[in-house]
């Protein structure tokens, strides 16, 4: 304890080179905490778009191969209807599975008896949505209504460009399975934003049977699981995969986040721009640190030769410096905690929104406070401010007593 406050008084014997240091640290430290912040938010809301606004629950299970082949030869990758109720009553059997859909996609054009134009689309049960949507917001990512069996939802530029709204009649052509042409007439029950430039224009939803119909099968593509919980993804992958095999199905089954291209391109760009600002702070602040160490050093040499000549040992003197820099780190942690605190809740609850890139929509700037990643970057600048004192406190202790008693 003695030692702990004799390097306090010692860092506050220069109090602008330590305040200079400190602060240094500390809006390093501040500036790395609000991005981290700021992209943990946007992982968590990727993360929400992904499994409910792309509907693409925590995983999806399809026959192997489709992923690749089955864009070629589709009916040979999809399950048949017995094959179907077997792989739905095993996985609803497994165990911790709120939700398993059948789902199936659709392409074709889209017309009004004017204009034609061209469409994506996805056959999925409407309860089953219902409870896909989860934390998704109101009029977000498209609704169905249970027990129309023809009501359609388009994106919002897919319908400006029929000239379409709630309650109007959209036709449908695609072809079959067979390779027939098909066409049906949809009512339009929603118009909603996908939130991606890419496909705002051509999206569409559709009931599940609506969509069997109108590709003249009874056949599904793959079952998208909703699980009790997130954490559990890749356990329950692995027991399906099992589950699975041992009935006699060959499947693949994908996590979300192989599924979402999106979110794992921006969170790996996140993740590269946050530990390159991260180095930069770390380098800094060592530099800052080990700066102020070195001075002190130089300005305490008659001091160390004194408390070495009354029997202080070398790691003595290491302790001492040690403590002084972590002293130093410490006090510049604290208080970039409690600027990130600060600037975080006056940024949250300023209402600043922008659009992201290939967005279509705006979205709020908001920064959680990632408590997990603050206290590893916090942990990790206390050690390179120890490693950083570590050198000149070494040649402090190893210099000679007399040349040290006699340094001016």
């Amino acid at each position: 304890m003695g030692m702990l406050l004799l390097s306090l008084r010692n860092v506050l014997r220069n109090r602008r080179r330590s305040l200079a240091t400190i602060a240094a640290v500390a809006a390093g430290l501040t500036a790395v905490n609000l991005f981290g912040g700021y992209i943990a938010n946007v992982y968590a809301g990727l993360q929400v778009q992904a499994v409910a606004g792309e509907r693409l629950g925590h995983l999806t299970v399809m026959k192997k191969g489709m992923l690749l082949e089955g864009k070629i030869h589709p009916r040979r990758y999809m399950f048949s209807a017995e094959e179907s109720a077997r792989v739905s009553r095993i996985i609803q059997e497994s165990g911790q599975v709120r939700l398993v859909s059948p789902r199936i996609s659709v392409n074709g054009i889209a017309s009004n008896g004017k204009v034609s134009t061209i469409f994506i689309g996805e056959g999925l049960v409407a309860e089953d949505a219902e409870i896909l949507r989860g934390e998704l917001a109101e009029g977000a990512g498209g609704r169905l209504i249970p027990g129309r069996s023809y009501g359609a939802a388009l994106s919002s530029d897919l319908a400006a460009l029929l000239g379409y709204a709630v309650g109007d009649t959209v036709t449908l052509l695609t072809s079959t399975l067979d390779g027939q042409a098909n066409a049906m007439d949809a009512e339009i029950v929603d118009v909603f934003n996908t939130g991606n430039a890419n496909t705002n224009d051509k999206y569409l939803l559709l009931p599940f049977s609506f969509t069997q119909n109108l590709l003249f099968t009874d056949r599904v593509e793959r079952f998208v699981v909703l699980l009790e919980d997130e954490a559990l993804t890749e356990p329950k992958r692995q027991q399906l995969l099992a589950g699975l095999a041992a009935a006699g199905f060959e499947v693949e089954i994908h996590s979300w986040r192989e599924l979402s291209s999106f979110y794992t391109q921006v969170k790996n760009l996140f993740d590269m721009i946050f530990g390159f600002i991260a180095s930069i702070v770390f380098v800094i602040a060592a530099m800052s640190i080990a700066n102020t160490i070195s001075m002190t050093v130089v300005e305490r040499t008659r001091e160390v030769g004194t408390l070495r000549a009354l029997g202080l040992k070398t790691t003595g003197v290491v302790r001492m410096f040690s403590l002084e820099a972590a002293w130093l780190a410490l006090i510049g942690i604290a208080i970039g905690g409690a600027l990130t605190l600060l600037i975080a809740t006056l940024v949250n609850g300023a209402g600043i929104s922008y659009t992201p890139p290939n967005s279509s929509y705006a979205v709020a700037l908001l920064v959680d406070l990632d408590w997990p990643r603050i206290a590893v970057v916090a942990l990790a600048v206390l050690l390179l401010a120890l490693v950083s004192a570590l050198l000149p406190s070494l040649r402090a202790a190893r210099r000679d007593i007399v040349d040290a008693l006699s340094h001016i």
